[in-house]
């Protein structure tokens, strides 16, 4: 049995068995509360090896994008090393380091520059935030 699965039981558990049992409102929401948070705990493990091969993904058809916009017109060296990071490192850091270049380059890029890249990494942060969602419902 897999973790999502154990917690899933155990939260059909405490909402079928445990909750109408409790005498207490107090604990009886609490039980009732336990399983809402262990069924959103097991949705976010389940779905854990499919987000990460899809952020995986996302990331490097980021970076594919990126690199072909830098070829097409070069930017300033700081965007340039933030790709490179993000390429080096793949994670949350590194993506927070390219839009702080980016940011710090709008003047240099100008604005339909700017706005076009900083629009691709927004279709990264979107997905991700979507996948997120799935279980948070």
């Amino acid at each position: 049995m897999n973790a999502d699965q154990l917690l899933e039981r155990i939260a059909t558990t405490l909402k079928r068995d445990i909750g109408p049992a409790v005498e207490g409102e107090y604990p009886k929401t609490q039980a009732f509360m336990a399983a809402v948070v262990l069924q959103k705990l097991g949705r976010e493990l389940g779905l854990a090896a499919v987000h990460q091969a899809a952020d995986e993904a996302d990331t490097q058809a980021l970076l594919d994008d990126l690199r072909v916009a830098l070829e097409q017109s070069p930017a300033p060296a700081a965007v340039t090393a933030a790709v490179a990071g993000l390429a080096a490192a793949r994670d949350d850091a590194a993506l927070c380091a390219l839009i702080s270049a980016l940011y710090a380059a709008r003047a240099e890029l100008g604005e339909q520059r700017f706005d076009a890249l900083l629009g691709r990494v927004r279709k990264n942060l979107r997905a991700s935030i979507d996948r997120r969602m799935v279980y948070a419902a």
